[in-house]
């Protein structure tokens, strides 16, 4: 994912994914206690019903031991009269012995609870089918073996009962000790998610002072600078929440005014000296006008003397000087229409070799896509002419690596930006700052009218001009106007 795609944090994304942090462990805390205590609910029903178990097993075993009691009694008197009541103690073993198979989990204790369950019924049914029987046929020399067969079940039943027992002891003491496990965790899990809670707390509480009060503090102080008129304030805060894009936002609108201040002065300057370009230029246009007219017929008269060509020369480069300051200082109105950019840059080429002006250097278009822009055609073919013309100038000259000028466009958002690259000498840095100021030039021919005259018309058109060092050696010329399109606005 790049930066671009990236969706900003906010301010308010920290605080709730900070809150959010502490909520979840905290959460974790409740999660972890109530899974706990329903593990250690689970694990004590587990010992209730062992217990249970136990307590249903000793009781199967004393009732097997009561039914043997009341056979026994039937044996000693040797008559049916307690029969009635073994019934009932009968059927209540009966009982017990279901109630224990019940309660019982497990291969073992369920294989043990079905032997006591068939020993105490197969001690009923040898009262009921050989003792009974015997009382009433009385064949009393049978009393040692009945005795015997009847008490048989019941020590079974006894031992395996203190088997069963010992096996639900087992179960009940781990079942036991696995609730006061899972007690133990829950407890070192819980403390331990609120001690990492607090601390979170803590490290959010300080991290949102450092990352609130922090910005804060830079932007109150490059207010203060700002108020105070240093236009050059700036907060320079990186980041991507609200106080970041304020801090942003704030640099913007200071370099906005720093734009404003200085366009305010230049065109302060500029008016100061339309003020006065305009009544001298046309004060002096006249006299030059007349001079030039003699000159020429002295040429023609006298001779084509060098002298004379000289003072022709410079008399053309003062009404070049005089028509620079009567554009400078007249009012730009733009007549905005759909242009053509190709056909314009194009035009502009061909003007300039038929005019011989661009003799000896290779002029390329690179191009670009098929553009339309919002422009007046005459002022933006002057922009594009004026700086075909710088940099053919720089081509030519002795300390240049190329004789060849190179022109592209492109399109960049709502705009779209005209490059035009030399490969001559370059512009000094401590020089680059004042080309457009008027009157300022670096040639011995020049003027220093043409850029400011450029930058002024581009400006009227929502654009600008701009010059910047070449690569490999030269200057490149970026001019940006809008484009025609209202979708890319």
């Amino acid at each position: 994912m790049t930066a671009t795609s990236r969706r900003p944090r906010t301010t308010a994304k920290r605080i709730v994914l900070a809150f959010a942090a502490v909520l979840v462990l905290f959460g974790l805390a409740l999660v972890v206690m109530l899974v706990s205590l329903a593990e250690i609910a689970t694990a004590e029903r587990e010992v209730a019903r062992l217990d249970h178990a136990k307590h249903a097993g000793h009781h199967a075993a004393a009732m097997a031991r009561e039914q043997y009691i009341h056979q026994a009694h039937s044996l000693l008197e040797w008559n049916e009269r307690h029969v009635e009541h073994y019934e009932a103690v009968a059927a209540e073993a009966r009982a017990a012995t279901a109630h224990l198979r019940m309660m019982v989990t497990g291969a073992g204790p369920i294989a043990q609870a079905d032997q006591i369950e068939q020993l105490i019924a197969e001690s009923d049914r040898r009262f009921r089918d050989e003792v009974l029987p015997a009382i009433h046929a009385d064949q009393r020399d049978r009393i040692s073996e009945l005795h015997r067969r009847t008490e048989e079940p019941v020590a079974e039943v006894v031992a395996i009962n203190g088997t069963l027992n010992r096996t639900l002891e087992r179960a009940s003491d781990a079942a036991a000790a696995r609730a006061e496990g899972i007690r133990g965790r829950a407890r070192v899990v819980v403390v331990a998610c609120f001690a990492l809670a607090i601390v979170l707390a803590i490290a959010v509480g300080g991290y949102l002072l450092r990352s609130i009060s922090r910005p804060v503090a830079a932007l109150t102080r490059g207010a203060e600078r700002l108020g105070a008129g240093d236009l050059d304030a700036r907060i320079g805060l990186g980041g991507d929440d609200e106080l970041a894009g304020l801090a942003q936002a704030f640099d913007r609108m200071a370099a906005d005014l720093a734009a404003r201040q200085a366009a305010l002065v230049e065109a302060s300057r500029l008016a100061s000296i339309g003020q006065v370009a305009s009544g001298v230029a046309h004060e002096i246009n006249n006299p030059l006008g007349v001079m030039l007219g003699y000159v020429q017929i002295m040429r023609r008269s006298d001779g084509d003397r060098e002298e004379l060509r000289i003072i022709e020369d410079e008399i053309r480069q003062c009404k070049a000087i005089v028509a620079g300051l009567l554009e400078l200082a007249r009012p730009v109105v733009v007549a905005r229409a759909e242009v053509e950019l190709a056909p314009l840059i194009t035009d502009a080429v061909e003007r300039l070799a038929d005019s011989g002006q661009s003799a000896g250097v290779a002029i390329t278009v690179a191009g670009g896509p098929a553009t339309t822009i919002a422009a007046d055609d005459r002022k933006l073919r002057q922009v594009v002419h004026n700086l075909l013309g710088n940099a053919v100038e720089a081509a030519r000259d002795p300390a240049a690596s190329a004789s060849t000028v190179e022109v592209a466009w492109r399109s960049i958002g709502a705009t779209v930006e005209v490059s035009i690259a030399d490969r001559g000498p370059g512009v000094a840095a401590d020089v680059l700052p004042r080309l457009f100021e008027p009157f300022f030039t670096t040639r011995a021919r020049g003027h220093g009218l043409g850029l400011a005259i450029a930058r002024s018309l581009a400006r009227a058109h929502g654009g600008d001009v701009a010059l910047a060092p070449r690569e490999g050696g030269g200057t490149i010329a970026r001019v940006t106007v809008p484009c025609a399109d209202p979708e890319a606005r």
